[in-house]
């Protein structure tokens, strides 16, 4: 893979595009911005349209940073023309650069509100409402509905900052509003009550227990300095404000134990919403994953985004790996071998650089994952999403063997069907001919010096047209069972012409009660084709139109040109085909409802294989009617190109 240059500067007043980018996609060093990277590229792949990533300097990360480095290799991996931009406003940037070259779909990140309270999503506001031309797709991070960030494993320090400017916030202006009812000459029970308030208030506020026995003690401290004689100082005279002491003190306990509570039943709830709001974009994804391979990809993909780790993947099949090439392959092995974790963090291969684990389903496993290891461990909540989507891993592989195996399983019934009743009619159709030969075998062995002449010319022609009907049907078999073998066709340039008389020839020898007209294109026309298979088309065609229409009928086989095509006819002047046979003619094993002589030693098999052979031609079979009755079957074949005469036959045009 070579990427495409990233340092490459663009001005920032470039005035005119040399050419239409189509679809830009915005590059940072964000996690989430691989999958808007991803998503940019399908759509420009599956659009028809190129692909630009643009990525706006602004200062502040430096190109050679890990996460942007990746981002813009994965965009150059894609197919993308990686840009950069030096310029401080980033949306200026991108608005400008979209305006000038023509972009016509643009493809940003977002994240959700900042915890600042500040709106991402103007940035999006602004860009639509500067570009009104361009299409903005906005692609959510996997975090914006449920912050992520906001749902941590690990807990917080117990002090600080914010909670202590809090809970001094939440004290001061207590102790502010004790003062203004002090003046007013309210009773110490009404500030008792504002204090209480407030120390419940910031057990509720902030995160842990702590602040809200520090709010207790606070408010002892300050009400007894400020309001209880003598005031300024920390002496107390009444014993009854003990008690209260207390009881406000044991209530600051128990109102942070139950806040804190509550605040952890509430982020265990929005973790476990998030996981399965994981769980159910990666099991949709899954469900509409084609093949094994598009299942391992997403799963790769989702952990890849999900742990901010290299993600590797292993196929197994027959309990063997199907790569050859795999890194740390000796702990990958123990994994396969013991169906158990090894690597980093366990007590197999500790000092491996990946953690590695099966994907299986009972005791088959299709697979080993390996986790790329970092200076952190993994936490509570990304081991639980780690092996929830190895899990939706292992059963959609599981599924998708199911839907290989019971689709092979199909078609080998099918082909099990197919052989049965091709065994079934052929043996039923060939006692009629096999029966007339040794018939009549029999009766010139025996009766020869005793039939006249006639009659043995009679015997000797139900012979021969038994013995060439036979032939015919072994070379139709013989052509299904190399199409059906995928032995293929091998196609020459030859003279249409002398294919369509070889053809004519041979059928002319052995119908005598027919006409047999070879009406030839004064071009010279040579078209591309495997000429055993085609003269067998032809054969079939001229057997068909002989056997279904009355003696003393008239064959026409014609070719004609038409663009970069030859087309074949072969037409009759007999009955015609029904409108309900047309609809079938070509299927296998399918007779029609003729009432010709030789009905009964149809097969059904000649018109399919026509249909068959032209299709490995990549060409196409029909039929017409003739007015005032007939048919006519054509075909195409592909004109040869050029004045190439290699391969063609001695007979020339």
């Amino acid at each position: 893979m070579t990427p495409t240059n990233p340092s490459r500067k663009i001005p920032a007043d470039v005035t005119e595009a040399s050419e239409n980018i189509s679809v830009l996609v915005c590059l940072s060093g964000s996690p989430s911005n691989r999958k808007v990277i991803r998503t940019a590229a399908r759509y420009a792949r599956g659009n028809g349209k190129s692909l630009t990533a643009l990525y706006v300097d602004n200062g502040r990360i430096s190109r050679d940073d890990p996460a942007l480095a990746g981002n813009i290799a994965l965009a150059a991996s894609l197919g993308a023309h990686v840009e950069t931009v030096a310029q401080r406003d980033i949306l200026g940037a991108v608005t400008e650069y979209a305006r000038r070259m023509a972009v016509t779909d643009l493809f940003i990140g977002y994240s959700g509100p900042s915890r600042l309270g500040t709106s991402r999503h103007l940035a999006a506001y602004r860009l639509v409402k500067n570009l009104p031309e361009v299409d903005v797709h906005i692609i959510p991070s996997a975090s914006s509905v449920l912050k992520p960030s906001e749902l941590r494993s690990e807990p917080r320090p117990r002090l600080n900052s914010r909670d202590i400017l809090t809970t001094a916030f939440i004290m001061a202006a207590a102790t502010g509003i004790s003062v203004l009812f002090d003046r007013s000459r309210f009773s110490n029970s009404n500030i008792i009550t504002i204090y209480i308030l407030a120390i419940l208030i910031t057990s509720v506020m902030t995160a842990e227990r702590i602040y809200g026995i520090i709010s207790a003690v606070l408010y002892i401290l300050l009400f007894n300095f400020l309001f209880i004689d003598p005031r300024f100082s920390l002496l107390v005279y009444d014993p009854n404000y003990m008690v209260t002491y207390f009881v406000s003190v044991i209530a600051a306990v128990i109102t942070s134990n139950i806040s804190s509570k509550m605040k952890e039943t509430t982020l265990q709830a929005r973790i476990n919403a998030y996981q399965a709001q994981i769980l159910l974009n990666a099991s949709e994804q899954l469900q509409r994953a084609d093949g094994s391979r598009e299942i391992t990809s997403i799963t790769v993909s989702q952990l890849s985004e999900l742990l901010g780790r290299e993600i590797l993947f292993f196929p197994v099949s027959g309990g063997r790996f199907t790569d050859e090439e795999i890194p740390e392959r000796e702990a990958a092995g123990w994994t396969l071998l013991h169906n158990q974790r090894a690597g980093w963090g366990t007590h197999h291969f500790p000092h491996s650089g990946y953690q590695f684990l099966s994907v299986r389903t009972g005791s088959a496993i299709y697979g080993i994952v390996g986790v790329h290891r970092t200076s952190k461990d993994l936490t509570s909540f990304e081991e639980n999403i780690l092996l929830s989507l190895i899990s939706e891993c292992a059963l959609s592989l599981e599924s998708e063997n199911n839907r290989k195996g019971r689709e092979e399983a199909q078609i080998i019934a099918t082909n099990e069907r197919f052989r049965s009743n091709l065994l079934r009619s052929i043996s039923h159709d060939l006692r009629t001919p096999l029966t007339s030969i040794s018939g009549n075998a029999s009766n010139l062995l025996s009766h020869a010096g005793e039939l006249s002449e006639a009659d043995k010319n009679g015997i000797y022609s139900d012979i021969y047209e038994d013995s060439v009907w036979l032939t015919h049907l072994v070379e139709n078999l013989l052509s299904i069972t190399r199409l059906e073998e995928s032995v293929g066709i091998h196609p020459v340039t030859e003279v249409v012409a002398d294919v369509l008389e070889n053809a004519v020839a041979a059928a002319q020898r052995h119908r005598s009660s027919h006409t047999i007209v070879l009406e030839r294109d004064t071009e010279c026309l040579m078209a591309v084709m495997d000429v055993s298979l085609i003269l067998q088309v032809l054969s079939n065609l001229i057997s068909n139109a002989v056997k279904y229409t009355p003696d003393g009928s008239t064959v026409r086989i014609r070719d004609w040109r038409e663009g970069d095509q030859v087309i074949v006819s072969v037409s009759d002047n007999g009955p015609g085909i029904s409108g309900d046979d047309k609809l079938h003619v070509f299927d296998l094993f399918y007779t029609g409802k003729h009432g010709g002589a030789d009905s009964s030693r149809s097969l059904g098999l000649g018109l399919n294989l026509c249909q068959s052979i032209l299709a490995a031609h990549h060409q196409k079979i029909w039929v017409a009617d003739v007015l005032p009755h007939g048919a006519d079957f054509r075909f195409t074949l592909q004109l040869a190109k050029g004045d190439s005469h290699e391969s063609i036959s001695d007979t020339h045009c």
